[in-house]
């Protein structure tokens, strides 16, 4: 489709507004507009924080000439016709703002071609000049490059809350990293003030832009995620990567998404994913995970905030139990004991240090040249424009023949061959699965003894098992109870009656939120009877709560159900069930006798998911014999 003006009507049903804040703003609609052209390879180059200059080029499709004056119109765009569009918008960009918002608050060149015409077009705007684009002719390959200089100067009031080119860099740097992951199928290369940062080589492997961005230490607890479900419009599909519970965040910075490749800020994905890890995560604590979703446009709606970050599902319920669910086989795939080291402090860091400098040496020997910036570089024939603030001259060979990941030294400009995946697997081996821990393997179980009162030493296989009694006690108890909640089942001495019973006084949202799951807490041992207004009388308990404060932990439950925004059974019930199984435990420093561990263990083994407790602690840390060896320097 070329480039056209949209009509009246469209630009009134786009969610428009500024799309310039910062120079980030910058990068990521430039970037977009380079992966929506169809580009392989994409480069930004920054300086100053992208302040004073930002590059983006790509080997895409191009600009046609006579439509590159249109590019910078303002609802200029080929993305989309008619508002009917809006409703299936598979491109990352479609308001057509991008360029002319940009262009009106900084000085803009751009240089473009497509593959059909021989000479490629230069064109400069400089807002506060008050002259037209300058348009003329340049030797160029296909592809664009946009070079935006001097962000703001001619908006001081705008440009004086930016923040240090550093933090402004820091923005940028995470935004690439985020288009790095969406799409590893693309080859990124990013340079601030002349330095590398970023470079991926565009072959498909996620988990290879995952190691090039986080390192070994994400990559070896890597769980990949894979699911599909069918709809009436057609299959939701959902891959990528979930890391092993050992690997949490303290905040959900690490939990990306992409939706029809594009990024995005999500509560609904989050709690998805967060849920899917059940009590496989301690409270507080988030997992690192890298996840996209491919679906019919028609079945969200992206046209919501002018940062388009932010999206609408037509059936958000669907999705959530769809992401859930993925999430939850994905982990039941895997057997996850915590893996303990008798690493102290020091030798850990020793060792996580040696580890990066090995990754950054890697990547140190690549050549960072991608193909359509080599000929930009080399002495041709054909016709040439310099770039005053590159520092040399920058000539376009419209002979220029573009490959994303190079196989030659010659045609990566450097002496060694690109790094590829397999190279990565080698040198970093993926965490293998322990098959360690099953009913099946019981039998070749030996007790050793007990330390602590708490912690049962157990030997199996070359491997020494801890597990804390405590830990494990909660689980079994936890899974008692849910197996109850899910059968609805109320087994005999589920309850414990209340002798006199207890008033209990709900507001008028709590008293709803009861009845939408009374069932659930009748399943859990709550027995209430109304007992006129607004009062109840609880007349029975969990078992499990007797002599606690079950009033208390009812109304605490209900004042969080109301602020769950998803239908089903809330989680926060689940955290309360967990809560009732911690208190009913064997506690540490208890002593069991090794008939009663050896029951608690066997109990243990029996359940779908044993490694963690309700709380998301570990129920059990494995060791390797050769950690003991090293320790004790039989061997090196």
């Amino acid at each position: 489709m070329p480039i056209h003006i949209l009509s009246d009507d469209t630009i009134s049903k786009i969610a428009a507004g500024e799309v310039v804040e910062r120079p980030m703003n910058v990068a990521k609609e430039l970037i977009e507009n380079s992966i929506d052209a169809g580009a392989t390879a994409v480069t930004c180059e920054i300086r100053d924080g992208g302040i004073s200059f930002l590059r983006v080029s790509d080997n895409g499709c191009g600009i046609k000439k006579d439509e590159i004056v249109y590019a910078f119109y303002r609802h200029a765009t080929s993305k989309i016709d008619t508002a009917a569009d809006l409703h299936r918008i598979s491109s990352l960009g479609f308001r057509g703002e991008a360029l002319s918002s940009i262009a009106a608050v900084a000085d803009v060149e751009m240089i473009t071609r497509c593959e059909e015409e021989t000479v490629g077009v230069h064109v400069r705007n400089r807002p506060y000049s008050g002259q037209e684009l300058e348009v003329s002719e340049a030797g160029a390959p296909r592809g664009t490059t946009v070079i935006v200089r001097d962000l703001f100067s001619n908006v001081p009031v705008r440009r004086k809350f930016l923040k240090r080119p550093q933090t402004e860099a820091a923005y940028i740097t995470d935004m690439i990293q985020q288009f790095a992951l969406s799409h590893p199928e693309i080859s990124f290369h990013y340079r601030v003030n002349g330095q590398e940062k970023l470079h991926t080589t565009g072959n498909g492997s996620l988990k290879e832009v995952i190691y090039r961005i986080f390192g070994k230490e994400t990559m070896d607890r890597l769980i990949e995620v894979t699911g599909r479900e069918e709809t009436e419009n057609g299959d939701i599909t959902i891959r990528g990567y979930a890391a092993h519970p050992q690997l949490t965040r303290s905040g959900r910075s690490q939990e990306f998404f992409y939706v029809n490749g594009r990024i995005l800020k999500n509560d609904l994905l989050s709690k998805a994913l967060e849920e899917g890890y059940g009590t496989d995560l301690m409270q507080h604590r988030f997992p690192f995970a890298v996840l996209n979703l491919d679906m019919d446009p028609a079945l969200l709606d992206i046209n919501v905030h002018p940062s388009k970050m932010e999206i609408r599902f037509v059936d958000p319920e669907k999705i959530y139990s769809f992401v859930k669910n993925a999430v939850r086989s994905a982990l039941g795939r895997k057997e996850k004991i915590t893996e303990g080291n008798f690493l102290n402090a020091r030798e850990e860091s020793a060792s996580v240090r040696a580890e990066e400098q090995e990754r950054i040496e890697l990547f140190r020997q690549e050549g960072h040249v991608e193909p359509f910036e080599k000929g930009r570089s080399e002495k041709t024939s054909g016709l040439s424009y310099e770039l005053p603030e590159t520092g040399s001259d920058v000539l376009f060979d419209e002979q220029a023949v573009y490959d994303p990941a190079p196989k030659t030294a010659e045609e990566a400009g450097t002496e060694l061959p690109p790094v590829t995946a397999e190279d990565i697997r080698e040198q970093v081996p993926v965490q293998q699965e322990l098959p360690i821990f099953s009913k099946e393997k019981a039998a070749g179980f030996r007790i050793a003894g007990q330390v602590f009162s708490t912690y049962w030493i157990i030997e199996t296989e070359g491997k020494m098992l801890m597990i804390d009694q405590h830990a494990a006690h909660e689980k079994v108890h936890y899974e008692r109870i849910m197996k109850r909640v899910s059968a609805g089942l109320q087994d005999q001495g589920s309850s414990q009656l209340l002798s006199p019973p207890a008033v209990v006084h709900l507001t008028g949202r709590q008293e709803a939120a009861y009845e939408r799951y009374r069932d659930t807490f009748e399943k859990l041992g709550f027995e209430l009877e109304s007992f006129g207004e607004n009062a109840y009388a609880m007349r029975a308990v969990p078992a499990e709560l007797y002599g606690a404060s079950p009033q208390s932990m009812l109304l605490d439950t209900l004042d969080e159900i109301l602020d769950e925004k998803l239908e089903g059974t809330p989680s926060v019930i689940l955290q309360k069930v967990a809560s009732m199984s911690c208190k009913a435990a064997v506690k540490g420093g208890n002593l069991l006798s090794f008939a009663e561990a050896a029951e608690l263990i066997e109990e243990l083994l029996g359940l779908e998911d044993p490694y963690h407790c309700p709380h998301g602690r570990p129920t059990m840390v494995v060791f390797g014999k050769d950690e003991l060896e090293r320790k004790f320097k039989r061997t090196v």
